[in-house]
């Protein structure tokens, strides 16, 4: 007789191999990068990235941070409220990390889905960019982001 066991997802209460984590179902939900996607990741890392944010988010100090910041939030986005995957959570800075006087202070991170974070992504180069952006970034509040990304997400 194999050895089975129930699915790890919450609420979840089928029964599977011993050698699986999860269901077929929610398995989709908990899976890491493709082989594709870590290349992906370590060219970026390697490349294009800023050496000095590649060298802040590979520190430990910032891994503690994301941790607390991630349990914190419950994995949720601030934005739309809903659970994330960890594959889709990205802790952001709301004032970005080149720009803030303590890139490790929790009071300036939120949690944002690789989406949300795109878009604000756009919008940051787009307001840098503009005269006087910089100083712009540097004050703009967590209810204007929302705004501005839900904004973005509905069209």
């Amino acid at each position: 007789m194999t050895k089975v066991h129930i699915c790890a997802e919450p609420r979840c209460h089928r029964v599977i191999p011993f050698n699986q984590k999860y269901c077929d179902e929610h398995i989709k939900l908990h899976q890491r990068f493709s082989n594709t996607d870590k290349e992906y990741y370590k060219d970026y890392n390697r490349n294009k990235r800023d050496q000095t944010a590649n060298k802040f988010y590979h520190s430990i100090a910032w891994q503690k941070v994301r941790a607390f910041v991630v349990n914190r939030d419950c994995y949720t986005s601030a934005v739309t409220h809903q659970v994330l995957c960890d594959g889709d959570l990205i802790v952001d800075h709301v004032v970005p990390r080149k720009y803030c006087i303590n890139p490790l202070d929790s009071t300036n991170l939120w949690c944002l889905s690789r989406q949300e974070h795109a878009i604000k992504t756009m919008l940051e180069q787009e307001i840098a960019s503009t005269p006087n952006g910089v100083n712009k970034l540097k004050h703009i509040s967590r209810q204007w982001w929302i705004a501005q990304i839900k904004k973005r997400l509905n069209r």
